[in-house]
């Protein structure tokens, strides 16, 4: 479980805690208590992109919520409770057992001799189930075995031999763009039944309502259009087990009544976010530059203003334009909750909420913001740095580095990428750049930078390290780079890159760390390809 984020690892101690105490005990306000955690859990491992423990979250809910009843009918009977503990067992054995895959672990740079450490991670499995010899199954086996996945190929009519779930399952058709015949829902049907944690894609699938409809009843999680490639699998697969630990969300909670306090941020903490509250409007703006809240919940009415006058305040500021602002109050006069939220207000909860709607419009509204800026910050096809925020990264880092300070600066671009777009269409030079994204996340440090510089062009900044063993470091991901297999509908491809490299003390600013990087760059271009050159400036140059 350690891979998984904190917040995560906290719900999921809590539900077994809070189940087992509900044994003991037998009391409706700890049921409701566990039901909460559960749903809070839910929604946890739904952002982190692991539909089948969703899909075992939700189940064990559904049958939670069937057993609620009055408080005389607690505690439930034995065979109610061996139902929940039946389901429980699967979700908590799957949550020990879930790790995230990487390509490599993160590197030494320490090394004297520039050597990295090198270790994998216990690769994960894929169960590829297709005829034999698919050529689709031969492509995907190769290059999720060079990411660290354990990948495993059978009939329609066999079974996996080994009990451990796979992180995903991969059904690959006969025939492309065909209905599944009846035997293979089956398939599908008895496997689901087995694994119920697993992540099932369904390639191929035609684009009409009753494929798809009948797929997902049989187990399906996704299914692949007809037309999308190997590439498209390979992309949704690193989305799966692409996990990195979020921070928890944060709550400012602006109410003069410790009661209220008290309620919403137990609320709050059911479902993982972290909550800090002040009873004097007056001191919000000193504590939200502090705390750094994602949303505030707002009482209406307190001393000194009203929470309206405070968020309008609020939205002079640029920073606190976009934050969202949730109220509470008991007001039930529509006329002023419109009004309210029309001088600033993004959502009206009327007292007392429903701890469960708290939580999910808190989670809402967190999600969308961060998404926002998320999205203005990060390139969309492969989750880095876009081009001007990787910029501002550098202009931090550079001046994060104290005199004297190390500060290396690369720039990296795929070579003849023109090429492959126009042989094997831009789908699979999707794909290209996103594997080379991943390569680089997994093999530099949280500290380094890599960001999407623009087109087939990374920008990558290391702190901290000698320009030689920045370039040693470069160098081996380069090669690697070039032995890894890109799946295509025919077969795989192999692609290569040239990088230019700058350092701190030779250039001092960010332009010119950035424009020595990309003249040495062109200059690796000119050479040949698929290299690395230093640009070391002649005297006189800064």
């Amino acid at each position: 479980m350690s891979n998984f984020p904190n917040s995560v690892l906290a719900l999921a101690a809590t539900l077994e805690r809070g189940w087992a105490s509900y044994r003991e005990q037998g009391v409706f306000d700890i049921f409701v208590e566990f039901t909460l955690s559960l749903n809070g859990l839910t929604e946890q491992l739904h952002r982190l992109q692991l539909p089948g423990l969703v899909r075992a979250c939700q189940e064990l809910e559904n049958t939670a919520l069937s057993f609620y009843g009055e408080r005389d009918t607690h505690p439930i009977s034995l065979d109610q409770a061996v139902a929940i503990e039946r389901k429980l067992s699967v979700i908590l054995s799957e949550l020990r057992r879930h790790e995230t895959p990487a390509i490599q672990a993160r590197r030494v740079l320490d090394n004297s001799e520039g050597k990295a450490a090198e270790t994998w991670n216990k690769p994960r499995r894929v169960v590829l189930v297709s005829r034999a010899g698919h050529p689709w199954s031969t492509s995907l086996s190769e290059q999720l075995g060079f990411f660290g996945f354990k990948p495993e190929s059978i009939r329609w009519e066999e079974q996996p031999t080994d009990d451990e779930p796979p992180l995903a399952i991969i059904f690959i058709p006969d025939v492309e763009g065909r209905a599944y015949p009846p035997a293979a829902i089956t398939a599908i049907i008895a496997l689901r039944t087995r694994f119920p944690t697993s992540y099932f894609y369904c390639l191929s699938v035609p684009s009409n309502l009753q494929s798809i409809v009948l797929l997902q009843r049989a187990g399906a999680d996704a299914c692949v259009p007809v037309g999308n490639k190997v590439s498209d699998v390979l992309s949704r697969i690193l989305d799966l087990v692409d996990m990195h630990e979020q921070e928890m969300y944060r709550v400012l909670i602006v109410e003069d009544s410790a009661t209220a306090v008290a309620h919403i941020r137990r609320s709050l903490t059911q479902h993982g976010i972290d909550s800090k509250a002040i009873n004097d409007p007056r001191l919000l703006l000193e504590v939200a530059s502090e705390y750094r809240p994602d949303a505030i919940l707002m009482d209406m009415y307190m001393p000194f203003c009203t929470g309206v006058e405070v968020t309008s305040a609020l939205r002079q500021i640029p920073e606190y334009q976009s934050l969202p602002v949730i109220y509470l109050s008991s007001e039930n006069d529509i006329v002023q909750q419109v009004e309210a939220l029309r001088l600033g207000g993004d959502q009206f909860l009327t007292k007392p909420v429903n701890p469960i709607i708290l939580a999910s419009v808190v989670k809402t509204k967190i999600e969308r913001y961060r998404e926002m800026l998320y999205s203005g910050q990060h390139d969309s096809l492969t989750g880095l740095f876009n081009h001007s925020t990787s910029k501002l990264q550098v202009e931090r880092m550079l001046n994060a580095a104290q005199a004297g300070g190390q500060l290396v600066v690369a720039m990296i671009d795929i070579d003849r990428f023109k090429v492959i777009n126009d042989t094997y269409g831009h789908p699979v030079g999707d794909q290209v750049i996103r594997s080379l994204a991943w390569l680089l996340r997994g093999r530099l440090r949280n500290t380094d930078l890599v960001g999407r510089y623009g087109g087939e062009e990374f920008l990558i900044a290391l702190p901290d390290i000698d320009p030689e063993h920045a370039v040693r470091l470069i160098d081996q991901i380069r090669l690697d780079f070039g032995q890894l297999p890109h799946a295509h509908a025919q077969g795989t491809l192999r692609v290569t890159f040239s990088c230019g490299v700058a350092a701190l003390p030779d250039y001092l600013t960010t332009s010119t760390l950035i424009e020595a990087a990309d003249d040495a760059l062109l200059d690796a271009k000119r050479s040949g390809r698929n290299r690395i050159v230093l640009n070391r400036p002649t005297s006189g140059s800064d």
